[in-house]
């Protein structure tokens, strides 16, 4: 499933890892985020990228509720996989998020027997080695540290 908040490319590697047969559904959840000049919810659009991406309708679920936060979106899903008798779960995220995804979904999975494991965007413009050399690349790490000492504090 492609964590929310991301763009396009979270969705298109969720969906070739459906097309390749490494999982069976794509999940998504709706995520509060505004689209200045969009209409269809963020749910809405990663459902119409992942079917233009290859995925059959029928393969693409909705996870209920509208998430905020990594922790909520854990619970949102974790809410969905226990219903459906799921026993493991893809996670798709940029590669700076990978770290803090893992630990806040093996948290609130934790006792469920439902194991979690995380991929990280194969095609991401961020590049972990040199994070430093861009804007964007020192924005993103420096609050994805942030946000990691605050799931630390026990801001799940």
């Amino acid at each position: 499933m492609p964590l929310g908040g991301g763009g396009v490319g979270r969705v298109a590697q969720a969906a070739a890892l459906v097309e390749d047969g490494y999982a069976t559904w794509l999940l998504a959840t709706d995520a509060e985020i505004d689209l200045p000049g969009i209409r269809d919810s963020y749910s809405e659009l990663v459902r119409q990228e992942a079917q233009w991406q290859g995925v059959a309708p029928e393969r693409i679920l909705m996870a209920r509720g509208v998430v905020q936060t990594t922790c909520d979106e854990a619970l949102a899903v974790r809410t969905l996989a226990q219903e459906q008798g799921w026993r493991s779960l893809l996670i798709v995220t940029d590669p700076f998020h990978t770290r803090r995804a893992r630990l806040t979904f093996r948290t609130v999975f934790r006792g469920t027997g439902i194991t979690v494991a995380v991929r990280p965007v194969e095609s991401a413009e961020y590049d972990p080695e040199a994070w430093w050399r861009s804007a964007d690349g020192l924005r993103e790490t420096w609050t994805e540290y942030a946000k990691l000492a605050l799931y630390l504090l026990g801001y799940c």
